[in-house]
């Protein structure tokens, strides 16, 4: 768990009456911050800044831990969006219990959220284009192998090898993946950062930060949290590339192996493809 309290980041007095004015107003907000930042920019420090600023915050761990569910939104969110059909009513189902979101899947959606949220903020977390590629290109990047072996036997492994292609698509272009060239993913990351320069609205409604770096001032200040109420103690840094290898790909990464190596394991994997190869032959058929 991600919990601040975990971390012994106990929020003063003036701190705890705003978090609890926030959990109070929850089940009548909407989404008030839309986070632009790709994966790798510092989005998990940033939830988890935002989360103690009073916020309920929208992040990948939050489908992983909480809503395995939303795996299928997502998907058909994607689906709706390239057939050109309506699909706000998606959005609305996947944020209702939240009021601020950061990092991806969100990320990568974070114009047509606004459409959605016309009255939110939006922030832009950056981070220096080649070190960004690098920490992405050994974590975020990595192949889903174990997700595809996992899936023989687990629903939602296979779905999220379903719905992270679909993310890829919407950021990079369709059947663009983000190890295909190093120039051209770095290009769409730029180019995704001067769109949201662009972006139509007035400053107070749009902040661009380097997390880790710009510490909690400019971050208050956007959303005018009173000089008492704003933390002094260190912005969060969480997630690491280091960090994110041993919790997120080490732990599955080693089911995966056990699963491949277990007698069950490898008939499940031949059945597999024998399925696959008679389906492949009744197409050629047909």
């Amino acid at each position: 768990s991600y919990s601040l309290a975990m971390r012994g980041c106990y929020p003063s007095f003036p701190q705890s009456l705003l978090v609890l004015s926030y959990l109070l107003s929850w089940a009548d907000a909407e989404l008030a911050i839309v986070g632009a930042g790709w994966g790798r920019t510092g989005t998990m420090s940033l939830k988890v800044a935002l989360d103690k600023l009073g916020y309920k915050t929208y992040h990948m761990l939050e489908i992983i831990e909480h809503n395995p569910h939303h795996v299928d939104l997502w998907i058909e969110l994607s689906e709706l969006y390239s057939q050109g059909k309506p699909y706000k009513h998606v959005i609305h189902t996947i944020f209702e219990n939240y009021t601020a979101a950061v990092d991806f899947p969100a990320a990568a959606w974070w114009k047509e959220i606004l459409d959605v949220y016309p009255n939110a903020k939006t922030i832009l977390s950056t981070r220096d284009p080649e070190r960004w590629y690098n920490s992405a290109k050994e974590t975020i990047f990595q192949p889903l192998w174990h997700h595809r072996i996992l899936g023989l036997f687990v629903p939602l492994s296979r779905k999220f090898t379903m719905m992270v292609p679909s993310l890829w698509d919407k950021v990079l272009g369709h059947g663009n993946r983000p190890t295909d060239s190093k120039e051209e993913t770095i290009k769409a990351y730029l180019n995704d950062a001067e769109r949201f320069r662009k972006l139509n609205l007035p400053k107070k409604r749009k902040l661009e930060i380097t997390v880790g770096k710009d510490g909690w001032k400019p971050l208050c200040e956007f959303l005018e949290i009173r000089q008492g109420s704003c933390p002094t103690e260190p912005f969060p840094r969480l997630n690491d590339q280091a960090e994110f290898k041993m919790k997120a790909l080490l732990p599955l990464r080693t089911v995966a192996v056990i699963v491949v190596l277990s007698p069950f394991g490898l008939l499940c994997i031949l059945w597999y493809f024998v399925a696959r190869r008679r389906g492949n032959s009744m197409k050629k058929k047909d």
